[in-house]
């Protein structure tokens, strides 16, 4: 009895270590693989991120004529263009807008323009009904301090593997579409890293693709609310931008009527950004996605959006008439001396 009992536990003690020794190597193994691809997003990133922001300031001559920033995603690249601030007001506009660039791209980029441009008149943030649930491009982030980003980017878990899961499905995406360039996304991304190709920029033409039948039932969407992805880098932007005396114009542009008839939970999305304006006061906020503001059911002026879509871009058509009114706008919150002509 005593030799069974005297083997039980030998035998036990040899599962128990050899259990043991099997998950140390998995998840050896699994850091291992994990700093492997992790390696391989960055160069990745580093190789299709072809140029530096340094490299994009040193474009500037005289950066002290830039009075104005632009923040935002894609529906303000196609939205809000510097072509008419300097043409209306005779004032400079640097535009960083783009697909993937969200809260916390833009937190982290006005850093780097204080540090090259210094500390704008006014800021310009277009603000999206999905703002809090968008995440920033890991290609645009490598832009910034790699071991600062890495330390914010990637979850911890007892798996690096499945804790990153999701990033590394994005990761391999990436992939896949970089071998799937077309000339348009590539001619778009020469403009995005070139200010003067950014500043005579219009938009795109309407081409007719705008669907405006309603059909009988069509996908609706919740606004996701604060914090969501990123919405702690955006508050930090808005306090920061506090501090430097910046007038900060939070900007809410049009989307086509089957947009925004989808994404129906508008009055959460204006009590969200209407709250930076009640905080701070040299934070307001202004909407023209409203009926009474624009024309939202003019399929002219947009190039995409309909019912059941989360997006909708404006036309270069539709954005000439956001431009002059946003200017006209704009003309509250600067003084006479910093206008020097107007057509």
């Amino acid at each position: 009895m005593n030799s069974f009992i005297c083997n039980f536990k030998k035998q036990y003690k040899k599962v128990v270590f050899e259990l043991l020794v099997f998950v140390m190597l998995l998840l050896l193994f699994d850091r291992l693989f994990f700093l492997l691809i992790k390696e391989m997003e960055s160069a990745f990133y580093r190789q299709n991120t072809t140029y530096s922001l340094k490299d994009k300031f040193a474009m500037i001559s005289k950066k002290s004529d830039y009075k104005i920033l632009i923040l935002g995603s894609s529906h303000t690249y196609d939205g809000i263009h510097p072509f008419y601030f300097w043409n209306l007001l005779g004032i400079r506009a640097f535009k960083e807008a783009f697909i993937g660039k969200g809260p916390m791209y833009n937190y982290y980029f006005y850093q780097e323009y204080k540090k090259h441009m210094g500390i704008p008149r006014m800021v310009i943030y277009g603000v999206d009904y999905f703002m809090y649930n968008i995440t920033s491009s890991r290609s645009w982030m490598q832009r910034f301090n790699v071991d600062v980003i890495d330390s914010l980017y990637y979850d911890r878990g007892i798996s690096m593997l499945l804790a990153n899961k999701n990033k590394i499905d994005n990761f391999l995406n990436s992939m896949l579409n970089n071998l799937q360039k077309n000339l348009n996304r590539v001619e778009h991304s020469q403009i995005e890293q070139n200010h003067v190709l950014m500043e005579n920029y219009l938009g795109l033409v309407n081409m007719g693709d705008v669907v405006s039948q309603e059909p009988p039932e069509y996908d609706k969407f919740f606004f996701f609310s604060y914090p969501g992805q990123e919405g702690v880098y955006f508050s930090r932007l808005m306090e920061e931008l506090h501090r430097d005396q910046v007038t900060v114009l939070l900007v809410s542009l049009p989307e086509y009527e089957g947009t925004y008839r989808s994404n129906k939970f508008h009055r959460q999305f204006l009590r969200a950004f209407k709250l930076y304006q009640r905080k701070f006061a040299n934070i307001h906020f202004l909407n023209y996605n409203s009926f009474k503001k624009f024309d939202l059911k003019n399929t002219e002026y947009f190039i995409d959006g309909g019912y059941g879509k989360t997006n909708s871009h404006l036309s270069r058509a539709g954005a000439k008439i956001l431009n002059r009114m946003l200017i006209e706008d704009l003309s509250k919150y600067l003084s006479g001396n910093e206008i020097k002509k107007r057509k």
